[in-house]
């Protein structure tokens, strides 16, 4: 009986130790306050480069990029080295130059105009959407 007493706090001890060993390392993780701007500029960085990145596979893009003798693999290297600033003003010159992007946009903005149109009942062009005050 003495024996079993002595090897249970002989195991009671060692467990003892190595909980208050585990639990050193977990006090010098330090905390930091991370900025939302930050945050959102480097979500904004890998989001422009991702759009870069989604341009050179299109196909089109290959295609001038080989007529005008530049390697596609080296244009990507290229986009992976560039810093935020030549990533953020380059997606802005792409953006400029897409070409029908204001008429989609257009397009959509009437679009959007006749179903709320119909949907106050001022006109009827789809059939299928039917006034607000009918139900």
């Amino acid at each position: 009986m003495n024996s079993l007493l002595t090897y249970k706090k002989t195991i009671a001890s060692l467990l003892g130790a190595f909980v208050f060993l585990l639990a050193l390392p977990a006090g010098l993780a330090q905390a930091g306050m991370v900025s939302t701007e930050s945050q959102l500029e480097i979500a904004s960085q890998s989001y422009d480069k991702a759009v870069i990145q989604q341009k050179l596979k299109e196909q089109e893009v290959k295609d001038a990029l080989i007529s005008w003798g530049v390697e596609p693999n080296q244009v990507e290297q290229r986009v992976a080295n560039m810093t935020a600033e030549e990533i953020g003003e380059f997606n802005r010159q792409m953006d400029s130059m897409a070409a029908g992007s204001g008429i989609v946009g257009a397009v959509l903005f009437v679009f959007l105009i006749l179903i709320v149109l119909d949907l106050l009942g001022t006109t009827n062009i789809f059939p299928v959407i039917k006034p607000i005050d009918q139900y």
